[in-house]
């Protein structure tokens, strides 16, 4: 008999929950970057295993965001996924304090979903975190989680990095999903995504790692053409920026930035696509993007 559920990862910015997605399904599914608020949108994760499917909802990190714009968006992704899921993952960076959890709570407070809550980044405990810290924010939580009366399934130490503790996680996991038949017919497929939102995402990854520490925020990627019957494929992209100002910091002097940006994302893209590309680069001015919702229709962030 088929299995198949879905399991919501939520968590503040930068608390891991793309790292252990990317590490459960064995690929890089959704970008990873040192920098928090990486992800801006949902990204589904399918683990087809034997008789059994679960698709991860992969979120933005929950914070308090302004009201509107792409702050306000990217909340809004993860108060959605909450809404249905079999199963909650609630990671936690044990570097990270009760204060800093409570937006989290207040929404884990409205599903009606129970909770796992996953103490992550084992293996940064007791080098970069002392050990004590991160069981007093440990116990912390469960106190409050009881207080809010969540409906908590299990806890768990894990590192989405290094794998520690979670083949134990994925294996009680298992026993909350239920039976039916699968969301996604094709045990190989990995994602609801097509292939252009993982290029784009790939670009935007280079923009993180290249760029100062604002900028890749106010920047999004946009394939205006993905032409699959060429050799090598041909990609062209747009980078959308707020202002002149980044416009000329992502394009550098001379041209050296945007040449940096593009040879290193064609590496990526080549490496996610398995073959050889071109892949062509424009940086486009559209003002104030984050924060009017026209923009965020136009770049294809919201319908």
């Amino acid at each position: 008999m088929q299995k198949a559920g879905m399991i919501a990862i939520v968590g503040r910015p930068n608390s891991g929950k793309s790292t252990l997605l990317n590490t459960l399904l064995g690929m890089q599914l959704s970008i990873v970057t040192p920098k928090a608020q990486t992800t801006r949108e949902r990204v589904l994760g399918i683990l087809t295993e034997g008789e059994g499917q679960i698709v991860f909802i992969d979120t933005p990190g929950i914070h308090r965001a302004r009201e509107g714009g792409l702050n306000q968006f990217m909340v809004d992704q993860a108060r959605e996924a909450l809404e249905a899921p079999h199963l909650v993952w609630y990671l936690v960076d044990p570097n990270s304090a009760l204060e800093h959890e409570l937006p989290v709570l207040d929404l884990l407070q409205r599903s009606p979903a129970p909770v796992i809550l996953l103490m992550n980044k084992l293996d940064q405990v007791g080098k970069q975190v002392p050990e004590i810290r991160a069981k007093m924010l440990s116990e912390q939580l469960l106190k409050a989680i009881g207080e809010r009366k969540i409906q908590l399934s299990s806890s768990h130490f894990i590192s989405g990095l290094s794998k520690a503790g979670t083949e134990e996680l994925l294996k009680s996991s298992w026993d909350s999903i239920p039976e039916g038949p699968w969301f996604y017919p094709d045990p190989e497929q990995a994602s609801d995504r097509p292939t252009r939102f993982f290029v784009a995402e790939q670009i935007r990854s280079r923009l993180f790692y290249l760029l100062g520490e604002e900028v890749p925020y106010s920047c999004a990627v946009d394939i205006e053409s993905f032409q699959e019957d060429t050799k090598p494929i041909r990609i062209e992209a747009v980078i959308y920026v707020e202002r002149e100002s980044q416009k000329g910091i992502v394009i550098g002097q001379g041209g050296k930035k945007i040449k940096e940006i593009g040879q290193s994302a064609r590496k990526e893209i080549e490496k996610f696509l398995g073959q050889q590309i071109f892949l062509g680069l424009r940086v486009k001015v559209l003002k104030e993007w984050t924060s009017n919702l026209e923009s965020l229709k136009r770049i294809g962030l919201i319908p």
